[in-house]
């Protein structure tokens, strides 16, 4: 009877235990969305027909459903690439979400595209979430994304917009 009570015990002991191990799994969350930007650049000629960009981009979130973590969130980014006849491969950028919460969620990209006389084109890259402050703190994810540069509205200022499935885990 003894052991009966001491089994039982050390049953319901690993059931609690595991099960709130099992509860403590971060849940990954995929939230689909749309950011817009605004990019200012500054461009170097190398050679003939090759150049380097560097740039700054703010703009905003919005997420497919009206809510979620990164819905309504501002963003700024600076990035680079070397262009050579109209093709890059080696976009390269790092940018801070700024949430409505307040809190601030880190990232870095890389992207490779096209870009058309007129400015216009298409990239395709990943996204990777580094780091967060506050409630985000410890965030992590990654995700593909398609950026789309149609001709821009104001001479000499870079307008585009990302779409991509924002796929993260909070600890």
């Amino acid at each position: 009877m003894r052991k009966s009570i001491c089994l039982l015990g050390l049953s319901l002991f690993l059931l609690f235990f595991f099960g709130l191990n099992v509860q403590a799994q971060p849940k990954e969350v995929t939230e689909p969305g749309t950011t817009t930007y605004y990019v200012t650049a500054k461009v170097l000629p190398l050679d003939e027909g090759r150049l380097y960009m560097a740039y700054e981009a703010i703009g905003a979130t919005v997420m497919d459903k009206g809510e979620g973590l990164f819905h309504n969130a501002t963003v700024r980014a600076l990035g680079a690439m070397t262009i050579e006849k109209g093709i890059y491969n080696d976009e390269r950028g790092w940018g801070v979400f700024n949430l409505q919460n307040g809190d601030k969620v880190f990232f870095t990209y890389k992207y490779a595209g096209e870009v058309k006389p007129g400015g216009t084109g298409i990239a395709k890259g990943t996204v990777t979430l580094t780091g967060g402050t506050g409630k985000s703190a410890g965030i992590q994810g990654s995700f593909e994304s398609t950026r789309y540069s149609p001709r821009s509205a104001v001479e000499g200022v870079g307008q585009s917009y990302n779409k991509g499935n924002f796929r993260y885990r909070l600890p």
